[in-house]
């Protein structure tokens, strides 16, 4: 190690001399502490000893993304050698690099080999670029520039030493929230660890200030600069308490304009300038580049005594950090703001309540102590008059005295040396004399009806009349009045009971005795109940209830045939009385009921009463009854309308609803049972149950009733099925077969379960029907076939057919019955292996069979009726191939001479053959026939005696070979003939050849060979007396070869090879699809399977299969399943190994054989998966889960579960056969997706969605933004969301609004906080809800109204403040209703002959729509009066409004208006006043 060693101050460690230097082990220890706080924010595992925990760059990796709030690559999570731990120091290095970090003399070695002194030095870059700042100005400086502006008591000059005894950094703590530490000035400088301990724990307490210096190191004389900078920074990087404080004291000191940062607001020099012009110092104007500006500023605040720390270039500078300014701003901190003439004097107390020829008076206060009384002065203009004004001072506090002359606005101003202080003109109302107003009122009357009220203020001068009525509710309504000779008519009609008050204002005001109080009754309240009829002689009793009628008395009278009937009236209850009487007679009475002498609604009221009788009950409602279907049954009265009451109780006690009907007769009473089994039913006539009550109802359910499944059956066959009733409730069962023409057994096998037995006699459908308490089941009748076997024939099976061709036999049917149900038929191979067939109905009923045989041999047809062999099963189909005969060795000279042909029948089956041989002419030439090779080879030879092409015929068992006719060319003179495989088949690029035999002859040999599109290049090698050709054909296709023999075609020629690619067979979707991760095809025992294959590019040609299984050879069956599509099906027998070989035309295809692998029917259902980590987990704890596949049989699993940031590797651990453990440890939270598949198939329900869960904290994310407060629906609605404080976790944002949802777009700053963007689609309450890993945040869900757009052409403007008048008597208000407008802003200017006017606006409350507006014209002259909502012109703005001297110039305007085209809408005072 070097010698040298630096100061403490300055720069990280550079020397280790002497591991126990107190200074360095500071600095570790607080850089080790900066890098877990950003860790921790990150999630990450935290370091102990930076030397080792950095040397494999996981850590520093982790800690460059926490810093950059992105990621930087791929990490080598678990690095294992040298090399691994460099690629990863050195990406961290790259990414700090590109993002403007300069790092001298930093490799990634020194990293790794735990260079102390170079990580600590690289540590301090990352602290200076992402906590303290990019600034190109001295960092240190900018700080202790901040610190000694914010506590210049304090007296700092370093990092080091000033901060030991804790005195400065409570100060500090306190001057960022005023309070916290109150007692730092007497604090003891001796007990610096305590003061220390103090200050920190209240910075961690209040600003989550962390402890990355512990105390007992900040109270040290051994403290380093580095890492008191590093702690002090918490207190000055944006966002942090001292940024907040000082940002405070500015927008404190401004006058004018606000401040929001300490960055963009002071670029362009205003903010500046407005806060140097708010502490009273002058800055010229600002017309400049943002340099010059702020140059302009600097210098004014020089001369307040603030210099500069920053030049005006670099405060313009965009790039410029934030402590530079803040420094420079917090030493404005002591200054405060100047006040103009007009600021120094305020209206304390303006007129209040002010009456003609009454003194009133103001009060004006003195703010300023360079002003005295002197310089203060008021006035007031009334309409006409201006009052003198008195102003008598008892120190800084004025007393204004005025007497008003007249009635009417008034208006006071207040000056000070000369300049109108701030808030006048004030105008204020001079009122009349309201004690000379009578008010003629009412003590009670009735809701809804008009009682007039009468207002006299002949005697009280000019005013407005107002009178309002309070409803019970606290709802407000005001009374329209009416101006009648000297007096207001108030027409009241109360719309509820209860006290009403009645407040008369005038002018505003409440006239003596207001409110008055008034009792609302309400007849039409009184309920009358209990009138339902009666029975002569006995007691009725009835109630009213008067309880919401209000206060009152009632009255009831009750007549039968004129005559009063005796009645007795009780109070029951607080309103409600009880009334008692006795009828004498049958017959109608009437029942009038009065409350405070107003008859009630609905009186009087007719009452029957009846003579004593008995009431009757019947009809099937009583008995059984079907479930969910409507009962009935009758309550016969006798006429009576005397009140029936019916309970019906259901088997579960439940109250079963019921409905009745009034007939002429009685009543009918409906019901619906939905329970099996006893209905209760309890009926009441009058009070007295019905004789035989209660009654007991059965209700049955038919649908309840199971019939065991029964099918098709033979004749004499016995057909056997259960019914099950238990679940039915009682009733009778019944079955009929065939409508009863047919005898049935029924025997019970257990309580409400019955074994049914019948035999059918004849063939054809069978029906049984089954009723049960006369209904029938819901699916009776049910239905079987009976066939008879004895009448079934076979038709058109032939005894032998060839391989691949289409064949069909028919089946028919005498006496049998319908076939189509019963019929089987079941085709095998000689090899025992099934094939298929396809069967369908004629449309004479027969069954027509259709099936191709695709292999050589022997193949048994079985035929089955209902599950019994039809007579002749089996029959015996022998199936040759015929593309197994070969007709080949053409040889031929010419006429006369003996020409010939073999016919290859060694692979085909004995059966009869036969030749025909036509000549050029069409003559049947004679032929004759030799054995060869054991009669497997048939000679042909015959005399050709004519020249020309003969045609060859050859047909096996009927059937004619593929190919024909063969064409054997004769000469005049003898020709050669060629043989070979060459002249019929080749291979795609691959050599095909035949030879040419020539003998003695002597000529010229020609060979061409043409394919579909190309020519191929031939070779000829000549050997005693005959010539090997050879080509190689380029292309697939049916190919034309000529062979010439001195310019004429050799016997044969032309002939046609087919030349094809076993290559170009291709499985359709690719040969991965159909293999598992071990390349082998996936099979199932029992379970077919089709591979499907595109022969389009493969020539022509066609495909063969044979697959070997465990034990033997399975069949297997190719089908055409397009025009160049094919499909192999079969179906494995056993598990284990199958080789499936596939051939082209005779060539095996590339990855012939293939190998699959079959298993037992799919099991992986049976697999059982339990445990917590199935669902979630959480950050660095260790998840498991259980997989139990012992009911799946024999398998293993596979496991991998994945997200979008990382993929977690899961080990899987076998704990017994067929069960496993598996563990996972997640770092990183969020959504996973686990997949699991056993033997390669995904189980059911796979991927799993598990939930990663992190360290978060939803109470600390912050919801914030104007879209907060409402918005227009269409529009968008910002929100700011931040989640630096709550650690990881999946932000999520809906909102929905009263019938559809609001669309919600999420945007991620990339540093922690989120825009949301909302879009309304209708208008009203909208909820919001923000959760932060799953839970609410704090203040959601968040309630929003959204309003519809404005729409200024639904806005109205009406009064006479916007129609001509005269100025004496001239009333300026007007009315804006904008309801139906949608949301919006209104505006109103007024502007009059000499300039704007004030408008006055109000409304009832916030919500209110109507808003009422005055201005005040005080001369003569044209008035525009502009009235916009939301920026736009409602309809007539702008509106002209003429104000005159006199009538008739009044009537001039009106008439000039009228001209002009504008229609003038005069309206009385009186009328304006009652809109008003």
């Amino acid at each position: 190690m070097s010698a040298r060693a630096l100061s403490r101050e300055g720069h990280a460690a550079m020397s280790l001399r002497g591991e126990t230097d107190r200074w360095v082990l500071i600095q570790q220890n607080t850089f080790t502490n900066w890098v877990n706080e950003q860790l921790r924010i990150y999630n990450c595992e935290l370091i102990e000893d930076l030397q080792p925990d950095f040397s494999d760059g996981v850590q520093l990796c982790y800690l460059v993304e926490a810093l950059q709030g992105k990621k930087i690559g791929r990490v080598i999570k678990n690095p294992r050698n040298h090399h691994q731990n460099l690629e990863n120091v050195s990406k961290a290095l790259n990414a700090i690099a590109n993002d403007n970090v300069r790092l001298v003399n930093i490799g990634s070695d020194d990293i790794v080999t735990g260079n102390l002194k170079l990580i600590l030095g690289l540590i301090w870059h990352l602290i200076l670029r992402y906590q303290i700042g990019k600034t190109k100005f001295p960092t240190k400086k900018l700080m202790l520039a901040w610190i000694q502006a914010v506590i210049p008591e304090c007296g700092i000059g370093n990092f080091t030493t000033d901060w030991n005894d804790g005195i400065a950094l409570n100060a500090l703590v306190d001057f960022c929230r005023p309070g916290l530490a109150p007692d730092w000035r007497h604090m003891s400088r001796s007990s610096g660890l305590d003061n220390c301990r103090v200050a920190m724990q209240l910075a961690k307490d209040n600003f989550d200030i962390p402890l990355v210096v512990r105390p007992e190191d900040l109270a040290s004389p051994d403290l380093d600069e580095l890492s008191g900078m590093t702690y002090l920074s918490y207190f000055m990087k944006i966002d942090s308490p001292g940024y907040f404080a000082t940002l405070k004291i500015i927008q404190s000191l401004l006058k004018y304009g606000t401040c929001n940062n300490f960055a963009s607001d002071w670029q362009d020099g205003h903010l500046l300038a407005n806060l140097v012009k708010s502490l009273g110092e002058n800055v010229p104007n600002l017309t400049g580049s943002n340099s010059e500006n702020i140059q302009k500023g600097l210098e004014a605040a020089q001369r307040l005594g603030v210099n500069p720390i920053l030049t005006a270039k670099e405060m313009c500078d965009p790039e410029v950090d934030h402590i530079g300014i803040m420094a420079y701003a917090a030493y404005f901190k002591d200054f405060k703001p100047t006040k103009t003439p007009a600021e120094r004097v305020v209206l304390s107390s303006p007129p209040k309540n002010v009456y003609v020829g009454l003194e009133s008076n103001f009060s004006v206060r003195i703010e300023d102590d360079n002003v005295s009384p002197s310089d203060v002065r008021a006035e007031i203009k009334g309409p006409d008059s201006s009052p003198n004004v008195r102003l008598s001072w008892t120190g800084s506090i004025g007393d204004g005295l005025f007497t008003p002359e007249e009635t009417g606005v008034h208006r006071l101003s207040v000056f000070c040396n000369n300049q109108l202080i701030l808030g006048c003109p004030v105008t204020f109302k001079s009122m009349a004399d309201r004690s000379r107003i009578s008010f003629t009122s009412v003590e009670s009357c009735p809701v809804g009806m008009i009682t007039e009220l009468k207002v006299d203020s002949s005697g009280a001068g000019q005013g407005d009349v107002r009178v309002e009525a309070q409803s019970p509710g606290g709802r407000i309504q005001n009374l329209t009045a009416v101006y009648r000779h000297g007096q207001y008519i108030v027409n009241f009609s109360p719309s509820e009971a209860g006290v009403w008050n009645l407040s008369v204002l005038y002018d505003g005001e409440h006239i003596s005795g207001s409110p008055y109080s008034v009792v609302v009754y309400d007849p039409a309240s009184v309920r009358v109940y209990g009138l339902e009829g009666g029975i002569v002689g006995s007691d009725l009793t009835f109630h009213a209830d008067h309880s919401s009628a209000g206060d009152g008395d009632l009255d009831v009278n009750i007549l039968y045939e004129g005559s009063r009937v005796p009645a007795n009236v009780t109070e029951d209850s607080r309103g409600v009385n009880r009334i008692n009487f006795t009828p004498q007679g049958a017959g109608i009475y009437k029942v009038h009921v009065n409350f405070n002498g107003t008859e009630v609604k609905g009186s009087p009221y007719m009452v029957e009463i009846f003579g004593g009788g008995r009431a009757t009950v019947s009809g099937d409602g009583l008995s059984l009854v079907p479930l969910n279907k409507t009962a009935y049954f009758n309550v016969d009265t006798q006429g009576s309308s005397s009140k029936v009451d019916v309970e019906i109780t259901a088997p579960s006690k439940r109250t079963v609803p019921y409905n009745i009907r009034r007939t002429k007769e009685g009543h009918i009473v409906e019901y619906i049972p939905t329970e099996v089994g006893d209905h209760r039913i309890e009926i009441k006539y009058g009070d007295s149950e019905i004789e035989g009550s209660p009654f007991t109802a059965k209700a049955y359910d038919t649908h309840a009733i199971r019939v065991s499944r029964f099918g098709d059956t033979l004749v004499g066959k016995s057909v056997d099925f259960t019914i099950d009733v238990t679940s039915a409730g009682e009733g009778q069962l019944e079955i009929m077969v065939n409508n009863g023409n047919l005898p049935n057994t029924v025997e019970m096998e257990n309580a409400g379960v019955y074994k049914i037995a019948f035999i059918p006699e004849q063939a054809g459908k069978q029906y049984v029907d089954i009723n049960f308490n006369r209904e029938p089941l819901p699916d009776s009748p049910f239905t079987c076939m009976a066939l008879d076997v004895t009448g079934a024939l076979v038709r058109g099976l032939k005894s032998v057919l060839p391989t691949d061709k289409a064949s069909t036999f028919t089946i028919q049917s005498e006496g049998v019955g319908s076939l189509e149900a019963a019929v089987d038929v079941q085709i095998y191979t000689e090899n025992g292996d099934k094939m298929p067939s396809r069967l369908s109905t004629n449309i004479d009923g027969t069954m027509k069979v259709e099936w191709t045989p695709v292999m050589a041999g022997q193949h048994r047809v079985e035929i089955y009726f209902g599950g019994q062999p039809i007579e002749g099963s089996p029959y015996y189909v022998d199936v040759f191939d015929v593309a197994s005969i070969r007709v080949s060795r053409f040889n031929q000279r010419g006429v006369g001479e003996p020409a010939s042909f073999d016919v290859d029948l060694s692979q085909a089956s004995r059966h009869d053959y036969e030749v025909i041989i036509k000549s050029p002419s069409g003559r049947t030439v004679d032929h004759s026939i030799t054995t060869e090779d054991r009669d497997w080879t048939k000679n042909i030879a015959y005399i050709p005696d004519e020249s020309g092409p003969y045609s060859i015929y050859v047909s096996y068992a009927g059937y004619e070979l593929p190919g024909c006719p063969y064409i054997q060319n004769i000469d005049d003179g003898g020709l050669p003939t060629a043989t070979g495989d060459g002249l019929y088949s080749g291979e795609e690029n691959k050599n095909a050849s035949f030879s040419v035999d020539v003998g003695n002859r002597v000529g010229d040999l020609g060979v061409k060979v043409e394919g579909p599109n190309s020519i191929a290049k031939t070779t000829l090698e000549q050997k005693e007396g005959r010539y090997i050709v050879s080509y190689v054909p380029v292309e697939v296709g049916v190919f034309t070869l000529v062979v010439t023999w001195n310019g004429k075609d050799i016997p044969g020629s032309p002939f046609h090879p087919k030349v094809v690619n076993p290559h170009k067979v291709e499985v359709v979707g690719g040969w991965q699809q159909i293999l598992d991760n071990k390349d082998r095809v996936h099979l199932v025992v029992g379970e077919p399977k089709h591979i499907a294959f595109d022969i389009s590019e493969a020539g022509p040609g066609h495909l063969t299969s044979e697959v070997t299984g465990p034990a033997s050879s399975l069949h297997s069956v190719i089908e055409a399943t397009g025009s160049a599509q094919v499909t192999m099906t079969f179906t494995p027998e056993q598990e284990g190994n199958h080789y499936i070989h596939l051939q082209w035309s005779k060539l095996a295809l590339p990855k012939s054989p293939l190998l699959g692998y079959a298993v037992h029917g799919r099991q992986d259902n049976k697999v059982i998966l339990t445990g917590r980590g199935l669902k979630e987990a959480s950050v660095r704890e260790e998840a498991e889960f259980n997989i139990d596949g012992t009911q799946a049989g024999p398998g293993t699993p596979e496991v991998t579960l994945t997200g979008v940031k990382a993929e977690i590797p899961v080990k899987v651990i076998a704990i017994a056969q067929g069960k496993y453990r598996c563990q996972y440890v997640p770092v990183i939270p969020g959504a996973y997706l686990l997949n699991i598949t056993w033997n390669n198939r995904q189980l059911r329900g796979s991927p799993y969605k598990v939930n990663v869960i992190g360290a978060f904290y939803p109470n600390k994310v912050t919801v914030s933004g104007e879209g907060l407060t409402g918005g227009i629906a269409g529009r968008s609605l910002n929100v700011t969301i931040d989640t630096r404080k709550a650690g990881p976790g999946e932000l999520t944002a809906s909102c929905m609004g009263p019938n559809k949802a609001a669309y919600c777009e999420l945007e991620d700053n990339r540093d922690g906080t989120f825009e949301l963007r909302i879009k309304p689609q209708e208008i009203g309450r909208h909820v919001l809800q923000v959760k932060y890993g799953g839970e609410h945040v704090q203040g959601s869900p968040f309630i929003i109204k959204v309003s519809a757009p404005p729409d200024a052409s639904k806005v109205r403007v009406t009064g006479p403040g916007v129609e001509h008048g005269i100025l004496a008597k001239f009333q300026s208000k007007f009315i804006v209703e904008t309801k139906g407008a949608g949301a919006g802003q209104l505006t109103v200017r007024v502007r009059g002959p000499k300039g704007s006017f004030r408008v006055e606006m109000k409304r009832d409350s916030q919500r209110d729509r109507t808003i009422l507006c005055q201005y005040y014209p005080t001369e003569i002259g044209d008035y525009h009066i502009s009235v916009k909502w939301s920026s736009v012109d409602v309809p007539g703005s702008p509106f002209l409004v003429h104000i005159v001297d006199t009538m008739a110039e009044l009537e001039e305007v009106m008439r000039s208006s009228m001209s002009a085209g504008r229609q003038p809408t005069p309206r009385s005072y009186d009328e304006w006043r009652e809109k008003l």
